[in-house]
């Protein structure tokens, strides 16, 4: 199979390469392991915001039906239950469903891989009914299923106030807010304020210190400063914070920066989003770690990048629409993550680690 751009992964990120690419009358593959372009935002039932000027706000599912939308427009090949395995000599994706192997050759490849959930570790955190924040909004927004009735959440990222309200919405009881750092990790204030008005306790400077149950968590330890409290729970929700997912970037031999602004380990990329390697562009988490607005915006600076390097662009108003897209990006990245990639950008030179395996 042969197309002039391959994009790994079918999220928000992946979806907006998509759309700049194939609206410029490129051909467009869309590899995803789901069963449903979309990524995340199809158990997103939270109201986004902000999001680039060319969208309103809206709930994560309305986004991805709408992305989705746009690229049926257009000549874009979706290859869904299908992963990237590797890559053949001659550059060529090594594709497989699972059952076969076939070979892609591409001549511009955009990684928007997204990004892996860390989870919180203490004794016996793998038992049944200890989960990350994301599989509690998969369970309850995507499969419809009450993963508990009584539920601490480990962490307090704005992520973790919108599954807790959630959890809420759905009638699961939110018993705690556990957080090992003496203030909230959340940024939007008002989701940690309608959490207390509910009556939610936030407990500050501590940790689960052990989980307990006969097959499945039903009490957790919960270590305060000053003392250790038992909870009778059935649900523990663990926020770990999110790391970009870099596979792909190893395969293809991509140097790499260390940004702890965005997330750690990161390829290294050019204000293009152009990665050492000419012609593998990168967008969406994969680039750092941000919210929604930021990775469509990245994508979309990726997707006019690879058609500008295909000349279905001119330089000239790739350049001018890269600059207002990253104006954009840098009125809606939250300042320190905007300042952390302004400063990858500036080692683009001048890569940390290549070659190397990085655990």
């Amino acid at each position: 199979m042969q197309t002039d751009v391959l994009i790994i992964g079918g999220g928000p990120a992946g979806l907006s390469a998509a759309i700049e690419a194939a609206s410029r009358g490129l051909d467009v593959t869309i590899v995803d392991e789901a069963s449903k372009l979309g990524g995340q935002l199809n158990q997103q039932t939270q109201v986004l915001r902000p999001l680039p000027s060319v969208y309103e706000p809206m709930r994560g599912f309305e986004l991805a039906h709408k992305l989705i939308g746009q690229i049926k427009d257009f000549n874009v090949r979706p290859l869904l239950n299908h992963r990237v395995v590797g890559f053949y000599a001659d550059g060529s994706a090594g594709v497989t469903d699972e059952d076969n192997v076939f070979p892609v050759k591409a001549k511009k490849i955009i990684v928007a891989s997204g990004a892996a959930e860390k989870a919180v570790a203490f004794p016996k955190w793998t038992m049944p009914g200890i989960m990350t924040i994301g599989a509690a909004q998969t369970l309850i927004n995507r499969d419809f299923v009450m993963p508990g009735r009584e539920a601490v959440i480990v962490g307090s990222s704005d992520f973790a106030m919108e599954t807790a309200i959630q959890l809420m919405d759905v009638g699961i009881r939110v018993k705690a807010i556990i957080e090992k750092q003496s203030g909230t990790a959340a940024k939007e204030q008002e989701k940690v304020s309608e959490l207390t008005r509910k009556g939610i306790p936030f407990y500050f400077n501590s940790f689960i210190k052990e989980a307990r149950g006969n097959g499945q968590v039903e009490q957790i330890d919960v270590a305060l400063p000053d003392e250790v409290i038992t909870l009778n729970v059935d649900l523990v929700c663990m926020d770990g914070g999110r790391a970009p997912i870099l596979d792909v970037f190893y395969q293809l031999g991509c140097s790499f920066g260390f940004q702890e602004e965005l997330g750690g380990w990161v390829p290294q990329y050019n204000n293009r989003l152009q990665t050492d390697r000419e012609d593998v562009f990168i967008a969406g988490n994969a680039a750092g770690i941000s919210t929604h607005g930021p990775l469509l915006l990245t994508g979309m600076i990726a997707g006019i990048s690879a058609s500008e390097e295909l000349q279905a662009i001119s330089h000239a108003e790739a350049n001018e629409m890269r600059e207002a897209l990253w104006k954009e990006l840098g009125l809606l990245e939250y300042k320190e993550v905007y300042s952390g990639r302004v400063k990858h950008l500036e080692n683009f030179a001048s890569p940390v680690l290549k070659d190397q395996f990085i655990s």
